[in-house]
């Protein structure tokens, strides 16, 4: 035996070796993006609204009626999109957990849960109780 030659590794410590070093990494890369409340509050606004035109403001047949109020839920949309982010912080619920934050919205008939990482979001729960 060489008393100079180095200790040798065996191949379970490097790969957890390996292993716990790419989750370091992973880890520290999911802590850096988790997405703050600002950006939520960004992202669900414009999710509202999306399915507001898509699902509410949407005429259900030919009418006039129903084409005026077509135009008055588009309208009131338009309107109130600036107070929208200060509606969501209000009925929002964030739980951090430090890599990912999980969101839980409550707009009264509509519910909505999120998860945000990567600096970004993904809808993993809606409810409507109309």
């Amino acid at each position: 035996m060489n008393p100079l030659a180095g200790e040798q590794k065996s191949p379970l410590s490097i790969t957890l070796s390996i292993g716990g070093s790419l989750l370091l990494i992973c880890s520290i890369l999911l802590f850096f993006t988790n997405p703050s409340q600002k950006k939520y509050e960004e992202f669900a606004t414009q999710q509202l609204i999306k399915y507001a035109k898509e699902n509410v403001c949407q005429a259900k047949s030919g009418s006039i009626e129903e084409a005026i109020k077509s135009q008055v839920c588009n309208l009131m949309l338009e309107t109130g999109k600036n107070q929208l982010p200060k509606l969501i912080e209000k009925t929002t619920k964030n739980r951090n957990y430090v890599l990912f934050s999980i969101y839980e919205t409550n707009l009264y008939i509509y519910n909505f849960e999120t998860i945000g990482f990567l600096n970004q979001f993904f809808v993993i729960g809606f409810n409507s109780s109309r």
